[in-house]
């Protein structure tokens, strides 16, 4: 198969821009790590010492598709743009599942 010069220049530029946006996504992830609720937080942990290391959630719900309860912290990173971050708790009130999607993201489709 013969390739012309402009095909083979938008296949290279397209994994470039693909490089480059998973670094930029890895970065941001990567900056939200300092964040007491993401750092700190582990599964098991009862409610009260969530909020006693992350303080009051920005919302609070009891799931329709996933058992328990959740809430969503808003969160920044060095780039100061607000990211969701969810700690799930079951029936006990202990950490089930964390992580970055709202509570209602993740109560369409629970992973645990």
């Amino acid at each position: 198969m013969k390739y012309t010069k402009s095909a083979v220049m938008g296949i290279a530029a397209l994994t470039t821009a693909l490089a480059l946006s998973a670094c930029s996504t890895y970065d941001r992830a990567a900056s939200y790590v300092t964040e007491p609720v993401v750092k700190d937080v582990k599964v098991g942990m009862t409610k009260q010492q969530v909020v006693d290391i992350a303080g009051q959630p920005a919302t609070s719900i009891t799931m329709v598709n996933a058992r328990g309860t959740c809430s969503t912290y808003l969160i920044s990173g060095t780039d100061k743009k607000p990211q969701n971050y969810f700690v799930s708790f079951d029936d006990t009130g202990k950490v089930l599942n964390k992580g970055y999607q709202s509570c209602s993201e993740y109560d369409t489709n629970p992973q645990k």
